[in-house]
């Protein structure tokens, strides 16, 4: 059975092209989102030059000057609201990934029922 090409079948197509690359964009940033709150990055820094940045060298060694008790803590209560304010995102990153799928999936499957064989007047049916 040959298929007509007129006006209303290309809406119909291009619609769930859009729709559905929608979807699949919001469903690979869904689980993008997802791994980061699964397993969120670290920075890569080791314990060295995140507690003690000032040190001077004397011979052979290495000798380090630890900042006060309240210079690690200001510098740890720091790390931990850039932590929260990071799942935070990730949070909000993922709440629209998801309400991008819910959104686009039934423009879609509305427009897909259109344009299959059989579906009534708004799939088979173009001189009208």
């Amino acid at each position: 059975m040959a298929r007509s090409w007129g006006i209303k079948n290309l809406y119909f197509y291009l619609v769930c092209l859009v729709t559905l690359f929608l979807f699949v964009g919001g469903a690979i940033s869904a689980i993008n989102n997802a791994a980061q709150l699964i397993l969120p990055d670290r920075p890569n820094i080791s314990l060295t030059e995140s507690y003690f940045r000032e040190y001077r060298e004397h011979g052979a060694e290495t000798a380090f000057d630890p900042p006060p008790l309240e210079e690690l803590e200001k510098i740890r209560a720091e790390q931990e609201r850039e932590f929260r304010h990071f799942q935070g995102w990730a949070r909000r990153s993922l709440l629209n990934s998801v309400a991008l799928m819910i959104i686009a999936a039934p423009f879609y499957f509305y427009h897909w029922k259109q344009v299959k064989p059989g579906a009534g007047k708004g799939g088979s049916d173009n001189a009208g």
